[in-house]
């Protein structure tokens, strides 16, 4: 599919209401602040795990200060999700140094500014400076399972992180942002990891 409109952006309040939301909306950040790095990552950790609509992950501060730099000048990005059958596209976008938007490319063809959010992806740096750790938290939306959001924040953290995926002559998100004509969908679909079942 030809690339995107940019400079149209999915509207944060279009049942992004996650967005909005700090950590200490989330967690009880005084008492979370106490504790050890460690203790931090495995109360996180245990928080999410059976939560269906939430995935928690966590980044080194310095990883996710990569991760915002890169995303600045590459915002937007692809990122299929394989069912039985095929595949279908979310469209994701940086926005405010600290949330990946996820909706369906379709609906953002459509409509941008109805393009409802089916997971949004938040980096908490409240602990950055004094833990060296950024919270990730994904929000999930109901027609996307959890695990297919949790391959799609893996491939989101590596496509930004892996320089070799970053800059990719025809399949990174630099190129899809910078030379969109030179993006080539149906190589970077092909090559796209696929999630375990």
């Amino acid at each position: 599919p030809p690339p995107p409109p940019f400079g149209l952006h999915i509207a944060m309040g279009t049942g992004a209401a996650n967005v909005t939301r700090k950590l200490g909306d989330i967690v009880k950040l005084p008492l979370l602040q106490r504790e050890s790095s460690a203790r931090i990552l495995e109360i996180w950790k245990s928080y999410h795990e059976n939560r269906r609509d939430a995935i928690g992950r966590h980044l080194p501060a310095e990883h996710a200060q990569l991760l915002a730099d890169r995303a600045t000048p590459a915002p937007t990005f692809l990122f299929p999700v394989h069912r039985a059958g095929g595949h279908f596209m979310l469209l994701s976008q940086f926005q405010q140094r600290r949330h990946f938007l996820f909706t369906y490319l379709e609906d953002f063809k459509q409509n941008p500014a109805i393009a409802r959010p089916q997971l949004t992806v938040t980096l908490h740096d409240d602990l950055a400076r004094d833990k060296g750790l950024v919270l990730v938290r994904g929000d999930v939306e109901p027609m996307i399972s959890k695990p297919e959001a949790d391959h799609v924040v893996t491939q989101l953290v590596e496509t930004y992180l892996v320089a070799s995926r970053y800059a990719a002559p025809a399949t990174g998100p630099l190129v899809f942002n910078q030379t969109p004509n030179a993006f080539d969908h149906e190589a970077y679909v092909r090559s796209y990891p696929r999630r375990r079942p």
